[in-house]
């Protein structure tokens, strides 16, 4: 129903992954790269502060669909017993629809700064990267949660046609 076979799901969901803690370690090296070469040589690494916050935007950008696709989101259940399956298919394709709705209005409201960033050349601090080329990112980052509150709402009613 959702037009992919699950094994392809978690196939890209995988690859989000994958990049997030890539990212993840990567960004955990420079920080202890960086401590390492401050304190034994007086010499930090240049660029650490930009390492870091261009990877932590990755790791946060792709770190979610995955944790979606598989609805690994934290969930407390108080109302779950109460209310039986059908309602709680229900409120599970709500709050999938709410994540999209909040992941669309956060694309809207940054395609403003993208295009300023775009047209006056803005660059990080340390290392001159592009700030829309970071502003790309986060947007990967949110059309990869689109799809996998996509996938969520779609695998709630596909719960609802099998039962």
């Amino acid at each position: 129903m959702t037009g992919l076979p699950p094994s392809q799901r978690s196939r890209l969901a995988t690859v989000f992954l994958w990049i997030a803690s890539a990212a993840l370690v990567l960004m955990m090296l420079v920080v202890v790269g960086d401590v390492v070469m401050r304190g034994a040589f007086n010499r930090p690494v240049r660029g650490a502060y930009d390492a870091v916050s261009i990877l932590l935007l990755v790791m946060v950008a792709f770190g979610f669909a995955p944790v979606i696709v598989r609805r690994g989101e934290i969930v407390i259940d108080l109302i779950d017993g109460a209310i039986g399956p059908r309602a709680v298919r229900v409120l599970g394709s709500i709050a999938a629809l709410l994540t999209a709705a909040v992941m669309l209005f956060f694309g809207w409201a940054s395609l403003d700064p993208v295009r300023n960033a775009w047209r006056y050349g803005d660059r990080s601090l340390e290392l001159g990267v592009p700030q829309w080329a970071l502003w790309g990112v986060l947007l990967t980052g949110m059309l990869g949660i689109l799809w996998a509150a996509a996938v969520q709402i779609l695998g709630y009613w596909r719960e609802r046609d099998e039962k």
